[in-house]
């Protein structure tokens, strides 16, 4: 039930920037595909040997504006953790999917180049169980937020993220994410 109201929350989503797309000149609507690299950051003590692992992501973008625009994306993300706790070791694997809703402004704005900066909020949804110690559960919701520095050459684009998480990602162990990333995109239209 819940992945039928996240298709549907996705085609919503799909069939409001395609609206936009006929009322906004200043419109681009783009995929995208890249490389991350998660942390979970804790101050539990009981942890120790913390270690972050490579996964990557793919996922769809649009941007609405001018120098000052808004962009709003649907991505799946992978990334993983490593820790040992109580002289066991767990390899937590995350398959999740996240919704930032970035404004940003266009440092630099001509048609061939443009160079910006964005931030916003970051809403993420486990769609996986990960490894953990009993009692210790990741949760599935998760409440972050981003910062961006991207390039435009042509259609091309290429950014480089943070995303913080602002909620504890797993309470009893005191985590919360850190999620590097660094994506290519190609802006459809």
């Amino acid at each position: 039930m819940k992945t039928i109201k996240l298709c549907l929350i996705a085609v919503l989503i799909g069939t409001g920037v395609f609206s936009a797309k006929a009322q906004t000149p200043d419109f681009n609507l783009g995929i995208k595909a890249g490389a991350n690299y998660g942390t979970l950051p804790s101050s539990f003590n009981d942890l120790t040997d913390k270690g972050g692992k490579a996964g990557f992501n793919i996922g769809v973008f649009a941007r609405v504006g001018k120098a000052l625009y808004f962009q709003p994306e649907l991505n799946f993300s992978t990334f993983g953790s490593k820790y040992t706790l109580n002289s066991k070791e767990y390899k937590p694997k995350f398959n999740q999917l996240n919704v930032p809703l970035m404004v940003g402004y266009k440092l630099i704005n001509t048609s061939s180049l443009n160079f910006r900066v964005s931030a916003g909020p970051d809403f993420s949804y486990n769609l996986n169980t990960p490894d953990a110690p009993a009692g210790f559960d990741y949760k599935r919701v998760n409440l972050g937020g981003v910062i961006n520095a991207g390039v435009d050459i042509g259609n091309i684009t290429i950014d480089a993220r943070y995303t913080r998480g602002f909620t504890k990602f797993n309470k009893a162990l005191d985590e919360k994410t850190g999620i590097f990333n660094l994506s290519v995109g190609f802006k459809i239209f």
